[in-house]
């Protein structure tokens, strides 16, 4: 008989081991791929296309439907990368190879470069499942209240070089999420910024801001809205204000 002949003589265990392997290297590449659709083709530091792009090519364009009416995007493709790209950035080479860091040319913290650097993200609130502003203050936000911990608003706000800057006036939460993400600093000026709540230490009787002294704070990035931020507006002030730890001058040691 064919069949008891055919599989009495076959190794079934090799067969499924094999079957086991190719699945799992098709299952690599199919995952590569897709995990190119941005950011390539790869470019140097300076823009250009880099002379190694790696052993996987760029998928096919597949288009992406957004939900909340935010319309289609395609990936990859040019003018999706063009969207995400800053020009011109304030830096220059300190070696001729690549792999080496480039030294800011201007004001690292206002130009948004090195540490202090940001991404075009959509100029536009993150939205929770519902099609709402996921970030809002807590002053806006109902139902929330400080259950734990020192409940900041009121407390004067000490830069890194120990000068009071203002007082905090809110702290803007991640509704869906029920953290707080920024603390809302009223200025001595009277001027309103946002600081990532992750740059802050909140003591019984102030809070202190060690990354940033204390002529940076009316430079923090501000918002257009007083009860929204966009994911831009996000990427800047958390640049600005991470980036003090490199750049800001006259800071004093501790925390």
């Amino acid at each position: 008989m064919v069949g008891v002949t055919f599989f009495g003589n076959f190794d079934m265990a090799s067969l499924a081991i094999w079957l086991f392997w190719g699945f799992f290297a098709l299952l690599i590449y199919y995952l590569q791929t897709e995990n190119m659709r941005e950011g390539y083709p790869l470019e140097t530091e300076d823009g250009l296309p880099a002379p190694n792009q790696g052993p996987f090519p760029v998928p096919k364009p597949k288009t992406f439907k957004l939900p909340h009416g935010k319309g289609e995007v395609t990936v990859p493709s040019a003018a999706n990368e063009a969207a995400h790209r800053r020009q011109d950035l304030a830096l220059a080479r300190t070696a001729v190879s690549e792999g080496f860091p480039h030294a800011p040319t201007g004001n690292p913290l206002a130009d948004g470069v090195g540490p202090a650097s940001w991404v075009p993200r959509a100029d536009e609130p993150e939205l929770d499942g519902h099609g709402h502003a996921k970030i809002v203050p807590m002053a806006q936000a109902k139902g929330f209240t400080v259950s734990a911990g020192r409940d900041p608003r009121g407390l004067p706000v000490q830069a890194g070089d120990l000068e009071v800057v203002g007082r905090i006036s809110d702290m803007w939460v991640d509704a869906p999420e029920q953290l707080v993400r920024y603390l809302e600093v009223e200025l001595n000026s009277g001027s309103r910024r946002l600081i990532p709540m992750t740059m802050a230490k909140i003591w019984a009787d102030r809070v202190r801001v060690n990354a940033i002294t204390s002529d940076l704070f009316e430079g923090i990035p501000a918002t257009r809205s007083l009860t929204t931020v966009t994911k831009l507006e996000e990427d800047k002030i958390s640049g600005y204000v991470a980036g003090g730890w490199l750049y800001a001058k006259g800071r004093k040691r501790g925390f």
